[in-house]
């Protein structure tokens, strides 16, 4: 991957984070509903610019899928945590030991690698139903990811091949 290729994904997982932490949820949030709330349209206009971007060069460039994958992935992550913190601010008897957006990080991560430590669990219904769609997510997403690695290994593998066919026929000993 070149280094720009690595600066445009970094920069889009760097905005996700960003709208994570800033987005506002509650009117108790620092820096006040307002500026969060701006502050959360300039950085969701460049997220939207930056993912149209990763879709114009995916479509393009077959090996770019990855990179719009691992986008995906982490919009995934950062998409449940907000909804587990959004749940515990305003119905805490659902998910026990969730107080702060990186406990709601945590907990997806957890959630998402199925690891489950237990200090932060599902104690109500509506946290179970959500637990149970993230992991249907992720069980999706890692057959996406699995299918989408072997065929690039396997055209990877089929070129490589190919070239080596190619130059012992030009090439005769």
């Amino acid at each position: 991957m070149n280094a720009a290729r690595w600066v445009r994904l970094a920069a889009t997982m760097t905005l996700l984070i960003t709208l994570y932490f800033v987005v506002p949820v509650s009117q108790e949030d620092p820096g006040g509903p307002v500026v969060r709330g701006l502050v959360t349209l300039v950085v969701l206009v460049a997220l939207a610019a930056a993912v149209l971007a990763q879709v114009r060069m995916a479509a393009s460039d077959p090996a770019r899928h990855i990179d719009g994958l691992v986008t995906v992935i982490i919009a995934v992550w950062l998409i449940f945590s907000l909804a587990f913190y959004l749940m515990a601010q305003h119905q805490p008897d659902q998910v026990a030991g969730l107080h702060t957006r990186i406990d709601g990080l945590y907990f997806a991560a957890s959630t998402m690698l199925t690891i489950g430590y237990g200090d932060v669990h599902a104690t109500g219904q509506l946290a179970r139903v959500l637990i149970l769609v993230q992991l249907l997510f992720d069980a999706v997403f890692v057959a996406l990811a699995v299918t989408m690695l072997t065929t690039r290994l396997r055209s990877r593998a089929q070129a490589q091949v190919e070239a080596q066919a190619g130059s012992t026929q030009r090439n005769p000993k």
